[in-house]
């Protein structure tokens, strides 16, 4: 089964000259599997990136059924996503649910993994990399 990611990338319309000098632009990234990852990394010179995931860890899937016979691969497939992101690539990484995504105000409301509070952020442009899901149901 094939399966494309679908990357949007959304922005409200304003004029980077408003903005001051030195200054970048905010840009949210949700999803940090191949196209999350490739996003911050291709938009941190240009932007201050914050990549939020429901997962702590990237996994490669297509070679996770080798780790189902040779358990020690398993290494070779995932890392987790904070020390890559934030030490490697520089950008800010959130563990956590995306609850609300309202495009006028350019704010989502999160929900970071064991926390009890739900936070606000905003952004100038949001790049939605959730990838997809083929459940039983999928047509």
């Amino acid at each position: 089964v094939a399966c494309q990611t679908h990357c949007y990338f959304f922005h409200q319309a304003h004029h980077f000259s408003a903005m001051g000098k030195g200054s970048k632009p905010k840009a949210l990234i949700i999803g940090s599997q191949f196209t999350g990852t490739f996003a911050a990394r291709d938009l941190k010179h240009k932007f201050y990136v914050t990549v939020i995931d429901c997962k702590e860890y990237f996994e490669y899937t297509p070679g996770v059924l080798r780790a189902y016979v040779k358990p020690a691969h398993l290494d070779a497939l995932t890392f987790t996503l904070q020390p890559v992101l934030e030490r490697s690539m520089g950008v800010k990484f959130i563990w956590g649910e995306v609850k609300e995504l309202n495009g006028i105000e350019r704010t989502a409301t999160i929900q970071p993994m064991f926390v009890k509070d739900k936070e606000v952020i905003d952004f100038d442009f949001c790049v939605i990399a959730a990838g997809c899901n083929f459940g039983v149901f999928h047509k």
